[in-house]
């Protein structure tokens, strides 16, 4: 295995100033940048004096013909000459792409971003041109790109570190072992389930992870080692004239520079001899000779610059690697939420056709086993084609690169001939010929259903031409069984120029910008922009460019040369496979979507993670591609499921909607009876279904229970499942990005049986300034799932209410109507006990309690503090006994009875003097409450409260007869109104409301004004209050995966003459860190 590097002049500014930010001060890399900028004014001088095969030159073009002259790849960079010193002469294993094709061969033209004389319809492919402009336009400033490269290379311990923090907790690179293989078990522990045969992929279990360890322990040192050489290199001086000073110091430099290769020779050095049948020394030639330098010879290496030593660094880093026995990891794999146990589930794309209109690769070693098809003619194109294929195809065998749809079958059609020349027309005679082949056997319709096309015209995300092209009435026949994936082009630009569409064929399209490492949109990306697909001239919402535009990363990513070898390209070019692949993956799972590709393109749509300004905008479209979340449900709240569970030696099923899934939360009996579950959603004019595992006998296990013989439970869901319940419905996706919803959930099991959820809130800021717990709740599940105990400090009510109505103001008795009686006595400790008594029955029992300060009101002025002060606190408890029964899989009800105490109010109504109110009151509640589900993502939740009120009798206040009040609410929620994980939430309450009663007061008075007689006078007067309806609409949109955001509205009635009418609007924007 070989690499080779092939990179432009700015590109290798690009990475070498990258590279050198290692080690080196703001100063140092400004000088370093400085000083490559400078020699590529140099260079590109030079090319302009002479022509030479490494300059490109654009040719005459026929007005009448639409020239497609293909973009080469990166070209080779060019070390100026050093004194004393000549290269070694390329061996076999070190020539790149470009360099294997044949001397007699026409040089390629091409079009720098930059030209002039461009003419019009003259398109390339997509990748970036070797001679775009200079280090600021190329990646902007150097930080933004990585920030500090620590993090990538310089640092070799996020980078590899230990075997944790390599397939483990490479959190500066790709997160968690869990979130990048799974789980140990169903990436190599069923190996059977998930690989096969363990002994194709890597051997013996054993020795694979021993290997990993050994790797580990390697790159844990030879990270040492390269920092000394950079140490040692760091201590070379110039003096005045730019002459080393012969110190020791270059001898030194080159000690520690032999003592890093002896170290790769030993770990590599016996896989190198074993592959290539060549001595290491060859590869460690190979490696330095890319860079203008002998290992052996000082000269040619002491005068290199900090960012020449970080290119080599790379080289040698990638080179090693070949022989490491596993395959590439690459930054794209963990910005595009994508791992092979993803790809391994799905299918890995065997039942998929794709078709590439590119650059020919069918000679690829490799990639050569998934084309069924190659047509057209057999120039490599610069290895364009093969960089593209492998990032969809490339094998999961322990070497290379990995790609994301290994098992895939490729039709593919080169349009380009011998001159590097093609039209418009060569490239829709590609397009016909493979959906023409009938290639059945390889999927249902025996027809291509994706084709990825990346090229593009110059001065464009989509021009015209190529909008004529895909509704052309010879391809439009196609229309319904086609999605184009397109490359958006690296000019840097941004549309502004409408396109006439033809929306009677309305061919299906996504276009792909690209994104660097650190997410932000990379600088020599194209933009959608405010361009649109226009009819009669005519823009309508919805057909705008962006709206359909996703982004994936597409800056230095590792691809197939072609020839057996790796390069290092960045381009939209490459940001377009990785949306193929996805796809591929869903028309392999699901066959039927390739008849559908509109559903197709809804569902990457609907999965990518937003990026920029909220929803889709004219820099990012949708967002990034999501590949683990395009291959999940899009709106858990939408679906509906079947439960399987076991019963002795076989399983028996049972429907459920969303909501009664979400009213049952996940008990612990999930576990002991080995449940999981099928579900179907509905995308566009199809659906999807999936099979999920809910507990870990079924991890890793295959079922057929959705009828299509044995398929694999598709694991990566089983955290999506568990998020999206827990957080009652509100995180619609289960991507850990809640709706609206107060409360915040997670789950875990203790000791493998008791089950344990905590329920929190954010704390908030009280009025005299602490910052104070709002609600955390933790809830244990005993192991058969019937009994449950739960305590908390906060928000009693709605803990005790199980958490159907999630906001804290429904429960709040001078705003809501769910239960306020409650609400009066919510707000510090309670704890419940439930029991399930049938599966459709739970009863509990529970106690809350509350103590509103006197100076935790926001009393605003003096006056009012030293009343609320004279007033005193206001204390509460309250008991609960409620029974909730399951009437079907939509509908619940729930009845709750409530006795509450209050030491010295009524109602929650205190007066100044003790003697009046001193005793308290005591009040009896039954409130009765029903959730339904409608479906479609439309829940209605009902609450009516019904209580009986008697005051103490050693006051001076009692009442005469019972005190009777009433409060309700009826709450209606729609998930899924603009985007999957949105939310509308509409309610309307009454609060608690007195309707009957008197209180009467007993004073000694004057009873015979003839005599002056004094006895006790019963006063009586009525304490009924005036009815008042609250109306409130919130709106709730989760952005990213750290920020959300809301609008709200509320109307209060007026109630009596100290309650007036009020009308609120307000919005909030939440940033999680």
């Amino acid at each position: 295995m070989k690499t080779a590097l092939t990179y432009g002049t700015a590109s290798v500014a690009l990475m070498v100033s990258l590279m050198g930010t290692a080690h080196a001060s703001d100063a140092e890399v400004a000088e370093a940048i400085a000083e490559v900028v400078e020699e590529t004014a140099e260079d590109q001088t030079a090319n302009d004096d002479e022509q030479s095969n490494d300059s490109f030159r654009i040719g005459p073009v026929a007005p009448e013909a639409l020239v497609l002259a293909p973009e080469p790849p990166l070209a080779p960079f060019q070390y100026p000459a050093i004194a004393g010193y000549s290269a070694p002469a390329p061996t076999a294993g070190n020539l790149s792409a470009i360099e294997s094709a044949p001397v007699t061969a026409p040089i390629l033209p091409t079009l720098s971003a930059n030209a002039t004389n461009t003419p019009d319809g003259t398109v390339t492919l997509r990748s970036v041109d070797p001679l775009y402009g200079n280090i600021d336009p190329f990646y902007g400033n150097i930080n933004p790109f990585y920030g500090n490269i620590d993090a990538f290379w310089g640092d070799i311990n996020p980078f590899y570190g230990n075997i944790n923090p390599f397939y483990g907790d490479i959190n500066p690179f790709y997160g968690n072992i869990d979130a990048f293989w799974g789980d140990i078990n169903p990436f190599y522990g069923d190996i059977t389930a998930f690989w096969g045969d363990i002994n194709p992929f890597y051997g013996d279990i054993v020795a694979f992870e021993g290997h990993l360890d050994n790797l580990s322990t390697f790159w844990q040192s030879h990270y040492q080692s390269i920092d000394l050489v950079e140490e040692r290199f760091g201590l070379i001086l110039l003096d005045g004239n730019g002459v080393i000073i012969r110190d020791g110091a270059p001898s030194r430099m080159m000690t520690a520079l032999q003592s890093m290769i002896d170290e790769g020779r030993t770990q590599f050095g016996a896989a190198y001899t074993e592959k290539t049948g060549q001595s290491f020394d060859v590869l460690v030639n190979e490696v330095f000779a890319r860079h203008g330098a002998n290992p052996n010879d000082r000269a040619s290496l002491e005068y290199m610059t900090k960012s020449e030593r970080a290119m080599l660094y790379l080289d040698w880093h990638d080179a090693l690697n070949q022989y490491a026995g596993i395959d590439a990891v690459d930054h794209w794999m963990s910005a595009i939420n994508w791992t092979p146990s993803v790809t391994e589930i799905q299918g890995g794309g065997s039942d998929t056709i794709i078709g590439i209109i590119d650059g020919s690769f069918a000679a690829d070693a490799d990639l050569g086993n998934n084309v069924i098809y190659s047509g057209g003619h057999f120039n490599e194109v610069g290895g364009h084609g093969a960089g593209v294929a492998s990032l969809i195809a490339g094998a999961h065998d322990g070497e290379g690169v990995m790609g994301i749809a290994p098992d895939v079958n490729i039709a593919t059609y080169n349009p380009f001939n011998q001159q590097g020349t093609s039209n418009w027309g060569s490239v829709k005679a590609g397009i016909e010929e493979l959906q023409n082949l009938h290639l059945h056997g390889y999927n249902d319709t025996g027809k291509v259903s994706i084709i990825n096309l990346s090229l593009g015209e110059k001065g464009s995300v989509l021009s015209q031409g190529m909008a004529n092209l895909l509704s052309d009435k010879d391809l439009a026949q196609y229309a319904d069984n086609t999605v184009y994936v397109i490359a958006a082009g690296n000019e840097g630009l941004t549309q502004t120029k409408n396109l006439n569409w033809d929306f009677q064929v309305d061919p299906t399209f996504i276009m792909v910008g690209a994104i660097d490492p650190a997410g932000d949109i990379a600088a020599f990306s194209n933009r959608p922009g405010s361009a649109c697909l226009v009819q009669n001239g005519v823009c309508n919402a919805g057909n705008e460019l962006y709206m359909r535009t996703v982004v994936a990363p597409g800056m230095l990513l590792a691809v197939s040369d072609g020839h057996g070898g790796v390069s290092r390209v960045s381009g939209t070019s490459f940001a377009a496979p990785l949306v193929s692949g996805a796809i591929s993956l869903l028309h392999d799972r699901w066959q039927w979507l390739a008849a559908h590709p509109e559903a197709s393109a809804e569902i990457i749509f609907r999965s990518a993670r937003d990026l920029g300004a909220p929803g889709p905008d004219e820099v990012y479209g949708w967002g990034l591609l999501d590949v683990a979340a395009s291959q999940s449900p899009l709106n858990f709240n939408a679906m509906s499921f079947t439960m399987y569970q076991r019963a002795g030696g076989t399983y028996f099923s049972v429907n459920h909607s969303a909501q009664s899934l979400l009213n049952m939360g996940i008990p612990a009996w999930w576990e002991t009876n080995d449940v999981f579950f099928t579900g179907f959603e509905n995308v566009g004019d199809t659906y999807r279904d999936f099979s999920i595992p809910a507990s870990a006998f079924t991890i890793g296990k295959s079922t057929d229970a959705l009828g299509r013989g044995m398929e694999r439970f598709q694991d990566y869901i089983n955290n999506r499942f568990a998020t999206w319940i827990n957080s009652g419905g509100s995180d619609s996706n289960g991507d850990g990005l809640p709706g609206f919803t107060e409360l915040r959930s997670s789950d875990s099991n203790l000791n493998g049986e008791w089950a344990l959820r905590y329920d929190a809130m954010a704390p908030q800021y009280a009025p005299n300034g602490e910052l104070r717990l709002v609600h955390g709740a933790a809830t244990i599940t005993e192991p058969s799932g019937r009994a449950s105990f739960t305590f908390g400090h906060g928000q009693g009510a709605m803990a005790l209410s199980g958490n159907r109505f999630g906001v804290i103001s429904d429960h709040d008795p001078f705003t809501g109507g769910v239960n306020p009686v409650l609400g009066l006595a919510s707000g510090e400790t309670f704890m419940q006990m439930g029991y399930q008594i049938t599966p459709n029955t739970k009863i509990s029992v529970g106690f809350s309690e509350n103590r509103d300060d006197w100076d935790e009101f926001n009393n605003t002025n003096p006056e009012e503090a030293l009343l609320r002060q004279a007033i005193g606190d206001r204390p509460a408890q309250a008991f609960t006994l409620d029974i909730e029964q399951r009437v079907s899989d939509r509908v619940s009800v729930n009845a709750q009875y409530t006795r509450l105490n209050e030491v010295n109010a009524l109602l929650g109504t205190q007066t100044a003097s003790a003697a009046l109110l001193g005793g308290g009151s005591q009040t009896d509640a039954m409130t009765v409450s029903a959730t339904i589900d409608a479906g479609n993502g439309f829940t209605f939740d009902i609450s009516a409260t019904g209580a009986r009120t008697e005051t103490a009798r050693d006051q001076l206040f009692t009442n005469a007869g019972a005190v009777w009040s009433t409060a309700g609410q009826v709450t209606a929620t729609k998930r899924g109104i603009f985007a999957g994980n949105d939310t509308l939430r509409l309610s309307m309450a009454q609060p608690l409301q007195v309707e009957d009663g008197s209180l009467e007061v007993v004073s000694d008075q004057v009873i015979n004004r003839e005599t002056g007689e004094i006895g006790a006078v019963t006063q009586t007067f009525g304490i009924e209050t005036r009815r008042r309806i609250t109306t409130e609409a919130v709106y709730a949109m989760p952005l990213t995966q750290s920020s959300e955001f809301g609008v709200f509205s509320r109307y209060v009635s007026a109630g009596d003459t100290f309650n007036e009418a009020g009308f609120v609007v307000g919005g909030n924007f939440n940033i999680r860190f």
